[in-house]
């Protein structure tokens, strides 16, 4: 009456008709009730002897209707408006200790410290999280550079020359395969153009005839990628010009 909850209470039905169905509704209802008691409690607790005599007042109170002795004030217990009778002498029976000084303190500084070090474990983990490569390329010893299969590569030439059969090669016999090691920059051009095996009669001839191709730009999620990638010359003795085939490795 004090606190005028019935007033309250006819005010919050009144504005909760158009809702009353929702079962979100009947949860904070509830919950209201269940608060209204337990500020009543500490109310009435400040003005008798003590929480806790307060709260062996209401087990008597209760135990009446254990007994079934009839009793004009348990109304005033509030067990029939909210079924929390148990938690509120929990409540009205609990030790609070409060935190003054250098415990106070304490508590703040280490709440900080652990609310600074979950957030820099956050940023840590997404500046270490990369985007996946594709399956058919692998990252080179350069982060910049991006390995990718000679077959993929060979889709990307604009201009293709065909090396000329050394006729040094031809007259001794000599074919085989040249294989050149190349890096190709977002532009299509050789930024790097080396030899790694074959002939060495051929050598000469695969070299000067590949570092005249170009390339289109290869994409990598839409943007042009310096790429690292294996050119394999073949020389067949059959052809009056040697075959150039670049292949996967």
């Amino acid at each position: 009456m004090h606190r005028r909850d019935f007033a309250k209470n006819l005010l919050y039905e009144a504005l909760a008709l158009p809702v009353a169905y929702h079962p979100l509704l009947w949860l904070t209802r509830t919950r209201m009730v269940g608060s209204r008691e337990m500020v009543c409690d500490a109310m009435a607790a400040e003005t008798v002897a003590g929480r806790e005599n307060y709260a062996r007042s209401l087990l008597r109170l209760a135990s009446l209707l254990v007994h079934g002795t009839p009793a004009r004030t348990l109304h005033a217990i509030g067990i029939f408006d909210a079924n929390i009778f148990e938690r509120r002498v929990m409540n009205l029976t609990e030790k609070y200790v409060e935190l003054r000084g250098v415990r106070r303190l304490a508590t703040v500084v280490a709440c900080v410290v652990l609310g600074l070090g979950t957030c820099a474990s956050a940023l840590a983990l997404r500046m270490n999280v990369s985007t996946p490569v594709a399956q058919s390329e692998t990252p080179s010893a350069s982060s910049k550079t991006v390995r990718v299969s000679g077959n993929v590569m060979a889709g990307n030439i604009l201009t293709k020359v065909q090396p000329v059969y050394p006729q040094e090669a031809k007259d001794a016999g000599i074919q085989g395969t040249v294989v050149l090691r190349a890096v190709i920059g977002k532009d299509g051009e050789f930024r790097a153009l080396q030899i790694v095996s074959g002939p060495e009669e051929l050598k000469k001839a695969a070299w000067a005839a590949v570092k005249q191709w170009t390339y289109k730009p290869y994409l990598l999620n839409g943007e042009p990628t310096e790429v690292e990638t294996n050119i394999m010359v073949n020389f067949i003795l059959n052809g009056s010009n040697a075959e150039s085939a670049p292949q996967k490795l």
